[in-house]
C-alpha cells in the first residue's frame, strides 16, 4: 500500500490476449487510430491516474462527491488510455471516445472483464453528473467508494501491463502479464 492509502500494483499474473482483429476493426471504423507506441506517454498517464486517485480519496472526505467520482473516473480512463498508448493506439475522441477505450481493452483481458466492465458503469454515472437532468439521482458516498475501488483495479492492471510490454512484439510472454 502506498503512503496515499492506494494499493500499489500487485505481482499477480493476468492473462493477456492480443486482439489484433478487434483493434483493426476499431481502426477501420475510425474509432481508434494507430500512433507510434509510446511507453513514456503511457507512464505519464499512469502517474496522472495515480494522482487522480489520490485526489478522489481527498475529495471523498468532503461534500463534493461528484468531483471525487469524476477524479476516480478520470484515473480509470487514463489507465485504459495508457494500455492503448503503449500498444500504439489512441481514441479518436468525439462521441463514444471514452467507451471505445473499454471496447479496445476489454477483449484483451478476459479474466478482468468484470472489473473492466465497471468502467462502463462509471462512464454512465459520470455522464449523468456532467449532464444532469431533473431525474438524475444524486451521487452517494458509496458510488464514490465503488468508483475508487474500480479505478484502482483498472490502474493496477494498466501498471502491470505497461511495465511488462515489450514494444518489439507485445509483452515478454504474450499471454501472461
Amino acid at each position: 500500500m502506498s503512503d496515499t492509502g492506494i494499493p500499489e500494483a500487485s505481482a499477480s499474473n493476468l492473462e493477456w490476449q492480443p486482439n489484433d482483429q478487434g483493434l483493426a476493426y476499431l481502426v477501420e471504423r475510425g474509432r481508434i487510430e494507430r500512433v507510434p507506441p509510446n511507453a513514456q506517454h503511457a507512464s505519464r498517464l499512469l502517474q496522472e491516474a495515480r494522482r487522480h486517485l489520490t485526489s478522489a480519496a481527498t475529495l471523498s472526505t468532503t461534500e463534493d462527491v461528484s468531483m471525487a467520482f469524476v477524479a476516480a473516473y478520470d484515473a480509470a480512463r487514463k489507465s485504459l488510455t495508457a494500455i492503448l498508448a503503449v500498444q500504439g493506439y489512441r481514441s479518436r475522441g468525439g462521441d463514444g471516445g471514452h467507451v471505445v477505450l473499454l471496447d479496445a481493452v476489454r477483449s484483451q483481458f478476459p479474466q478482468r472483464r468484470v472489473v473492466l466492465q465497471r468502467f462502463d458503469w462509471m462512464r454512465t454515472v459520470r455522464n449523468s453528473c456532467e449532464y444532469p437532468d431533473a431525474d438524475t439521482p444524486v451521487l452517494s458516498t458509496q458510488d464514490v467508494t465503488d468508483s475508487r475501488k474500480a479505478a484502482t483495479e483498472i490502474l493496477e492492471l494498466a501498471e502491470r501491463f505497461v511495465s511488462q510490454y515489450d514494444h518489439t512484439g507485445g509483452v515478454h510472454n504474450r499471454t501472461t502479464v
